[in-house]
């Protein structure tokens, strides 16, 4: 089986895939991925096969049209909007249309998309083949309430008929690495499945010889703003020296994210117990090493903190990070604190609450056992196997009748 994965450009979005891009390797199966240029390195670092695809949205004219202005002026509903736009809009033609000139000579048997390009949907649905979603962190923006009409006016543009199907984008599967009381009920109800997520290989995981030599005595505290946040200081650096503040106060072990490739320096002192990163590291490992998650609230930090069990902070600044606090909150794993509410004192009081109440850890234990109790990723690739078996039945029924 030749399956081919698509994202939209972005390192978390392109992780979200790997898990199962990885599994299916793993089977025995031909993967490549078709996404932005500027993902081709961090592609290669999972190992697997890339195809320049789509527009990058940080630079694209219309996405920064849409959705840069509401980013500065932290109009989060403008900002939504600005999104659906680009997910439903010109960018997804473009990817579309690049998509399908390498599946020419690629020959995909079915293409796994992040939930928020619908490039490959199109594609997919141009060959003829089937399509698989795997839900991100704004795919619940992207109801079939809201996907159906302006999807099938990209049907027209790409020359396509109308899909009478309201759930056209999932029609085939939605998969979730989340269990389903952190799922939306407004998706995909009839195809939407839960499956239990790994951590993706990276050809520059390293050792950290350091983590082991952490005090024994003190719980550790581990928070990172991602891997955007760090390039737009308007929005993150009074939030990373809040923490900073925060940390120094408490008596645990700090690891704090700063972003990759900064100075330390240009922090300042730090006390003895508070490490500030400035190289990538493996957060999953860090995750099961720390007794509190400190994060900006990226689908990718929040589904591998539920996944480790691990209590979260989380301080929303855009995107779709307000959606992630309400929902760590809702289940009882976490706090959420908006970044623009964040001092010293109350990201303190918060961290405090999340190390000495149990009732956090209980809560966050409980949703991983839901998590470990999904089906495997194994079994997910043997699905995939099966619609596509289907799929090519169907069409050979078709073809002798």
């Amino acid at each position: 089986m030749r399956i081919l994965f698509t994202a939209h450009a972005g390192k978390s979005h392109l992780r979200l895939l790997m898990p199962l891009a990885q599994a299916a390797v793993r089977a025995g199966h031909t993967v490549a991925v078709a996404d932005d240029a500027s993902m081709r390195e961090e592609t290669l670092s999972y190992g697997l096969e890339f195809f320049p695809a789509g527009v990058d949205w940080a630079t694209d004219p219309f996405c920064v049209e849409a959705m840069a202005g509401p980013l500065l002026d932290g109009d989060q509903e403008a900002y939504e909007r600005g999104l659906v736009d680009c997910c439903l809009g010109p960018p997804a033609l473009t990817a579309a249309r690049d998509i399908l000139d390498l599946a020419r000579h690629w020959r995909p048997d079915l293409v796994v998309r992040e939930g928020e390009e619908l490039g490959g949907y199109l594609a997919a649905e141009a060959l003829g083949i089937p399509h698989v979603a795997v839900a991100g962190g704004s795919t619940h923006l992207l109801t079939p309430a809201v996907t159906h009409e302006r999807l099938n006016a990209l049907r027209a543009a790409f020359g396509l008929p109308a899909d009478p199907a309201a759930d056209t984008a999932y029609k085939h599967l939605l998969v979730s690495w989340l269990p389903a009381r952190c799922t939306g009920g407004e998706l995909a109800p009839g195809t939407l499945r839960h499956y239990r997520q790994t951590t993706p290989y990276r050809s520059d995981d390293g050792t950290l010889p350091w983590l082991a030599e952490l005090p024994e005595d003190r719980p550790v505290v581990y928070a990172s703003i991602g891997t955007i946040a760090p390039s737009m200081p308007w929005q993150s650096e009074e939030l990373l020296r809040a923490v900073i503040e925060a940390v120094s106060g408490i008596d645990c072990t700090a690891l704090v994210s700063v972003g990759v490739g900064r100075d330390a320096a240009d922090f300042g002192p730090v006390p003895g117990h508070v490490r500030l990163l400035t190289e990538w590291v493996p957060q999953d490992v860090l995750l099961e090493s720390a007794d509190v998650f400190l994060t900006h609230g990226g689908h990718s930090g929040v589904r591998e903190g539920l996944r480790s069990g691990t209590p979260m902070l989380v301080t929303p600044m855009y995107d779709d990070q307000p959606h992630s606090a309400g929902l760590c909150a809702a289940v009882g794993s976490g706090i959420g604190l908006p970044a623009d509410e964040a001092t010293g004192a109350s990201v303190g009081e918060a961290l405090r609450r999340l190390l000495t109440e149990p009732a956090f850890r209980r809560r966050a234990a409980a949703v991983r056992r839901e998590i470990l109790a999904c089906p495997p990723v194994e079994q997910l690739v043997t699905d995939l196997e099966a619609l596509v078996a289907a799929t090519a039945a169907k069409e050979e029924t078709c073809a002798s009748s």
